[in-house]
């Protein structure tokens, strides 16, 4: 499968026969999710599962928080996006990052055993960097390969397997950490990376020449580095639609942060709220493949604004719950709808994002969009631990809705259709 040249758009609206339109949907979903799961493995790595290994040595807060400053790679990547456009092959570039990806894993366990966390840091800031380059490359590949109505349909599912990495990552890794040593957590992390990795360079279908070469072609040498910049950066509206790319989860973000601290002290203990995440990310990976569909079917700019109210009118359920400490029995409700608010939302923010990327530069203009919203969930993650122990819970909550406010008013002002008309037959 990974050998044989990708369909055309033709072939995809054309073919009549449902048993290969079936096929093409398999394929798809399973390429799909191996590459997102590989995407977001890496993330928990870096937020997750490192964050355990500092609060597991009694590394301080401040060291333990300081994990946020690692989505500044993520941040920056536009300053490196366009590479990846300009030379080689996106699914190249994916393979062989993911197991970068998993060498460096195993880089990290060999650094954990010594307890050196100088050479630690040193080494997970090497390591998001090639996680931010992988981001760029995955990424591009997707909207590449798939027209609009797929990049909606599947919108769902590889936000799903990215979720699904970080249950992995955040469950089953750190329970083998800490039954055994971290060198074999994060060990088992790496093994894992360097088979999603050759799993991908099975899966993935391969790119034909004209898809390669669209964006070396688009521009001459230094010129095609700067057309990515002026593309993106000029497009119409261009003030507004960066804004809302920014301030869409701000309010969710803020909220997310603190959300643990909140449970434990209204008296969920540990193991509870363990079976709240459990909960809350199947509740999330159903809503973002519901959402997916929807936009599918009926198209961004109808699902936009109501999807963007419901991600975010979800929050005031965090105020309630600070407020009137509820127990657990009804935290369990108040975290499916959150969650599933969330879902729905997610899948609306990603499917927006690359109707605002052009064919010809996807994994730079896509890696500006995602660049804009880590830098809110960089600086609002790291601020939100000490705006909450000054506010306290009640205020805190409130503040995060506030944030959100700038999203419910632009969401109305944006442009909803794709940033360019199909071509090639795409829809």
């Amino acid at each position: 499968m990974g050998a044989m040249p990708p369909e055309s758009p033709e072939q995809h609206l054309g073919d009549g026969d449902p048993r290969a339109a079936r096929a093409r949907s398999r394929k798809t979903l399973l390429w799909t999710s191996t590459t997102y799961f590989g995407e977001g493995l890496p993330w928990s790595f870096l937020h997750q599962i490192a964050t355990e290994f500092l609060t597991a040595i009694g590394a301080s807060n401040t060291q333990i928080s300081s994990t946020s400053w690692l989505h500044l790679a993520v941040t920056f990547k536009v300053v490196f996006s366009p590479v990846v456009d300009l030379f080689g092959r996106k699914r190249t570039w994916v393979v062989l990052l993911q197991l970068l990806l998993g060498l460096g894993m195993f880089a990290v366990a060999s650094v954990a055993s010594t307890r050196n966390l100088a050479l630690f840091w040193s080494v997970l800031a090497v390591l998001a960097i090639v996680h931010a380059t992988h981001d760029i490359a995955c990424d591009g590949f997707y909207i590449q390969m798939l027209d609009r109505k797929d990049q909606a349909l599947f919108a769902g599912v590889r936000t799903a397997a990215f979720r699904a990495a970080m249950i992995i990552g955040s469950a089953p890794i750190v329970y083998l950490a800490g039954k055994t040593d971290w060198v074999f957590g994060f060990g088992a992390a790496g093994a894992l990376m360097i088979l999603v990795g050759v799993l991908n360079a099975v899966v993935m279908p391969r790119e034909s020449q004209a898809e390669s070469t669209a964006a070396r072609d688009s521009a001459r040498k230094g010129e095609a580095f700067w057309a990515a910049y002026r593309s993106f950066f000029t497009q119409p509206q261009a003030a507004m639609v960066l804004s809302f790319m920014l301030f869409y989860k701000l309010g969710d973000i803020m909220m997310f942060a603190m959300s643990k601290p909140l449970l434990r002290d209204i008296g969920i203990d540990t193991s509870h709220r363990g079976i709240l995440n459990g909960l809350g990310t199947t509740a999330f990976i159903g809503a973002s493949i519901l959402g997916g569909g929807l936009i599918a079917r009926r198209g961004l700019a109808r699902c936009l604004v109501p999807m963007t109210y419901f991600q975010n009118l979800a929050i005031p359920l965090y105020i309630g719950m600070a407020v009137f400490k509820p127990r657990f029995s009804f935290v369990v409700p108040i975290i499916l709808v959150e969650q599933f608010a969330a879902g729905i939302g997610a899948s609306a923010h990603v499917v927006f994002l690359m109707q605002r990327c052009r064919s010809a530069f996807s994994a730079s203009h896509y890696a500006f969009a995602t660049a804009l919203v880590a830098l809110g969930s960089t600086f609002s993650g790291f601020l939100s631990g000490p705006l909450n122990t000054w506010l306290g819970h009640p205020l805190f909550f409130t503040v995060a809705f506030l944030a959100s406010i700038p999203s419910l008013v632009l969401v109305l002002l944006v442009p909803k259709t794709a940033i360019e008309p199909a071509q090639s037959g795409r829809p």
